[in-house]
């Protein structure tokens, strides 16, 4: 459980870095096809929203209201909510979409971004978060430092995994000292590496602020989505794919095979080409990814508006790759850092991957 923590800490905590060395390396003048798809959020309605305008927000509050205390195993260890939090603090938009899809933004006092840009929300779910105070920096881009919280007065902060350390907010027992309540993202630590660790968080937030209907409702909801689309694919020979995370001195970092994102890309018909690492993330190196030779290269975009082009001028910059066939075909997919960790986007980054792979399935 620790290892998968440590894991994804040390990839985070070098993206920002790795992103500078990334702009510098891009060079080249070669005429770029522009990443299949988009990273843009197409989806103007989130299923919450829907769910919302039928049931109206009064629930929610009434619902609220309820008492009674919830044991939920964080990270191996049991906390116990015993009451609803009305001091919310959401590490990154992608925590605050799933509080504000069961119309909890009431209870929300702050929020960060951590690796999102507030355009990839869903314009619905945004529209709930917009008046938020978003807290400053601290040790980390968009995760607030632990003095920030207890200045806050907050009870409760939801983020991921790797944000529980010293090198960013704070480890567990500042928390439990200050009694300050947390949850974690599920698909950020332990064995959970499907999308059944989204359904998890979304119906832990409805026991948690005693929204279980709610949650359950779109928690359905999003899984026949889901299933709508493995449903397609799920006959199609997989297609081998490099996910392109972010750039490292020594080559590029990706995930494994042991890892929420692998899970993705099984779920869109593709194979990783890097599942075989038995880290969650690592490096590939230039002539393993020459060795491996996908089909398509997945790029992944956090803060940068234009990182995906960024990487794929990088890519087509080194002669080396120029026969590598996603390179060569300029078969490229974007994706946003909130549709690559585990969110009520993962839907979006599915399906893409799905289309541009298996467009046949599609028709």
């Amino acid at each position: 459980m620790r290892k998968k923590q440590k894991s994804i800490q040390k990839v985070l905590a070098v993206t920002v870095l790795s992103l500078g060395i990334l702009q510098l390396g891009a060079c080249g003048n070669a005429q770029n096809k522009e990443a299949s798809g988009t990273t843009e959020n197409t989806n103007h309605q989130s299923e919450a929203a829907l769910n919302n305008k039928a049931e109206g927000s009064s629930d929610t509050k009434a619902d609220s209201m309820k008492s009674g205390s919830v044991t939920l195993n964080v990270m191996g260890k049991d906390i116990v909510y015993n009451k609803v939090p009305e001091k919310a603090i959401a590490v990154g938009y992608d925590n605050a979409e799933i509080m504000a899809a069961l119309d909890l933004q009431d209870h929300i006092i702050g929020l960060t971004g951590c690796m999102n840009q507030p355009e990839h929300c869903y314009p619905d779910l945004y529209e709930k978060l917009k008046n938020i105070e978003v807290l400053p920096d601290g040790k980390g881009k968009g995760v607030p430092s632990f003095e920030t919280v207890l200045s806050s007065g907050s009870d409760f902060v939801y983020c991921l995994s790797y944000h529980l350390t010293s090198d960013y907010i704070a480890p567990e027992k500042d928390f439990d000292d200050n009694n300050i309540k947390y949850y974690i993202t599920s698909g950020t630590y332990g064995d959970k590496h499907d999308i059944n660790a989204v359904y998890d968080d979304i119906r832990n937030i409805g026991k948690i602020f005693h929204v279980e209907d709610k949650a359950e409702k779109l928690v359905s909801e999003y899984k026949a989505k889901v299933d709508g689309i493995t449903e397609k694919v799920k006959d199609k020979k997989p297609v081998d794919v490099f996910i392109f995370d972010f750039q490292d001195k020594a080559g590029i970092m990706t995930p494994g095979g042991n890892v929420f994102q692998n899970e993705l890309l099984k779920l869109a018909g593709a194979r990783n080409v890097f599942e075989d690492f038995k880290s969650d993330f690592d490096v590939a190196t230039i002539e393993q990814i020459i060795q491996r030779n996908p089909e398509y290269i997945v790029l992944v975009e956090y803060w940068d508006k234009d990182e995906a082009q960024k990487k794929i001028e990088y890519l087509e910059s080194l002669p080396e790759l120029a026969e590598v066939t996603a390179i060569k075909n300029k078969n490229y997919i974007g994706i946003t850092g909130i549709e690559y960790f585990p969110s009520l986007h993962n839907i979006d980054s599915i399906e893409r991957i799905a289309r541009a792979i298996h467009p046949e399935a599609f028709k």
